[in-house]
């Protein structure tokens, strides 16, 4: 069986409806299902590193990012962004300035996006 992209996409949006209704267990079935299919995909370690900053579970996030994330797609901003998001929320202000200052002028406008709203309210 083969998922296609505008499936994966679809069931992708499900899984991040979930997490924002705080319905962990189902958008870690639904991630996991769909690791199955496209194993290391880069918007399934998005919504992984989403899930967790969702859950408080920073550091979780951060182990995420650099050891599996970052390594597939070295590349991705918006996981830097999220990994700024997580080291926020360890109070881990300056090494999350010096990281997000980086991201904010990424040519991803959603991550620069997300990077200039953390330092914003980082004051």
């Amino acid at each position: 069986m083969t998922l296609e992209t505008e499936e994966l996409q679809l069931l992708l949006e499900v899984a991040l409806m979930a997490v924002g209704q705080n319905h962990f267990v189902s958008a870690k079935c639904i991630l996991d299902a769909l690791e199955g299919f496209r194993p290391g995909h880069e918007s399934l370690d998005v919504a992984r590193a989403v899930m967790l900053l969702s859950q408080r579970h920073p550091r979780e996030c951060i182990d995420f990012i650099d050891q599996e994330g970052m390594p597939r797609h070295p590349e991705n901003d918006l996981l830097l962004a999220f990994k700024g998001a997580a080291l926020i929320q360890l109070f881990r202000h300056e090494e999350a300035k010096r990281l997000l200052q980086g991201v904010q002028t990424s040519k991803d406008e959603n991550a620069a996006g997300i990077a200039r709203g953390l330092l914003a309210a980082m004051g």
